[in-house]
């Protein structure tokens, strides 16, 4: 039976020192780009794999990270997961997955796994956690990585997207193609991403001198059938009130919405221009292409595993870090300027559900 390979194999193969070579493996800022890349090199071809159980006897960790998400099936979370499991898995530690259902239940009871030891820190997106038990694990001296905004006065890691600024790309954009009737539909109201996305949103109207009307505000989710849902919801007032622009909460609630104006006979973008939010893959391959704002989603759960890592490493010891990563605008198919003539009940084009005279 072959021997494994050992760090010392791969820094006799390289002609370096083995603390190099661990150095190397654990993104040692110490190393240089081109000596990680050859250290790399050579553990993927002699097939090196960390010996876990034996790090963990002498450094006390379980070499392992948790990971709190409320899903993982909805297509943002699933990214989130494999840009956290890309960093953690190059640095030699194993992943745990917890999932919350945004259930305060589930979230307190993935907290509990740290307080049994079961993982050496955790990397959170916790919708409905009580401070209090923030402030428990903290005093057990647990890394904690927040994938939200920071909590003021905890001195807790977080990464973030700026979601209001994202906003304001999407509604801007709208308002520079002439649209003035601009709907939202909204996520789950409780959390921070609707909020500052609602903020946006509201203040790309106030610098364009457009009111802000909150009949165009209709509540969403997270889903294709809530962006329908509310579609339908604006589409069930007067005529001279539609929208002729709507900006999504999220990719799946625009989908959801898109199926629901084309169910009742208008077009996107000829009669209402759609903007969604995160640029999930299907998004670019729709009919229209959806215009949408782009989260750098996997790039969330990379700088989150970084940050936990280097607490876990000790390169860091004191001093909290908000790591804020930029959304960008992605201009696509479904918007375009308001169309000329007013939509109403009666407008005639193939397919259309409205009723004609006669």
């Amino acid at each position: 039976m072959a021997m494994a390979v050992t760090i010392k194999d791969i820094a006799r193969e390289l002609g370096v020192a083995h603390s190099t070579v661990s150095r190397a493996i654990h993104n040692d800022p110490r190393i240089s780009p081109e000596t990680r890349s050859r250290v790399m090199e050579a553990v993927e071809r002699l097939g090196y794999r960390p010996n876990v159980a034996a790090r963990g006897l002498v450094s006390r960790r379980m070499q392992a990270i948790g990971l709190v998400i409320p899903v993982v099936a909805d297509m943002f979370f699933g990214r989130i997961v494999d840009g956290v499991d890309r960093v953690t898995y190059e640095a030699g530690f194993g992943l745990s997955l917890y999932l919350t259902h945004a259930e305060r239940r589930r979230e307190l009871d993935a907290l509990a796994q740290v307080s049994e030891q079961r993982v050496d820190g955790l990397i959170l997106m916790a919708r409905r956690l009580p401070k209090a038990a923030l402030l428990e694990i903290i005093s057990q001296k647990t890394p904690v990585v927040l994938l939200e905004p920071q909590i003021l006065g905890l001195g807790i890691d977080s990464v973030r997207v700026d979601n209001r600024d994202g906003a304001l790309q999407a509604t801007r954009h709208l308002l520079d193609l002439g649209h003035r009737r601009i709907a939202f539909v909204t996520g789950p109201k409780e959390s921070r991403e609707n909020r500052e996305r609602l903020q946006g949103y509201r203040d790309a109207l106030a610098s364009a001198g457009v009111a802000f009307d909150p009949a165009l505000v209709v509540p969403g989710g997270y889903t294709e059938e809530a962006g329908a849902t509310a579609v339908r919801q604006l589409f069930s007032l007067s005529a001279d009130s539609w929208p002729t622009a709507i900006f999504a909460y999220n990719d799946r609630v625009a989908l959801g919405g898109i199926a629901a104006l084309q169910a009742r006979g208008l077009a996107v973008p000829e009669d209402v221009s759609v903007v969604g939010y995160d640029d999930i893959e299907s998004a670019a391959y729709l009919r229209p292409a959806l215009t949408t704002v782009h989260q750098p989603i996997e790039e969330m759960g990379e700088a989150a595993a970084r940050l936990l890592i280097e607490r876990l490493n000790r390169r860091r010891r004191s001093g909290s870090q908000e790591v804020l990563l930029k959304a960008e605008l992605v201009v696509r198919e479904s918007t375009a300027r308001p169309p000329l003539a007013p939509l109403t009940e009666a407008r005639e084009r193939p397919g259309s559900l409205a009723k004609t005279a006669g």
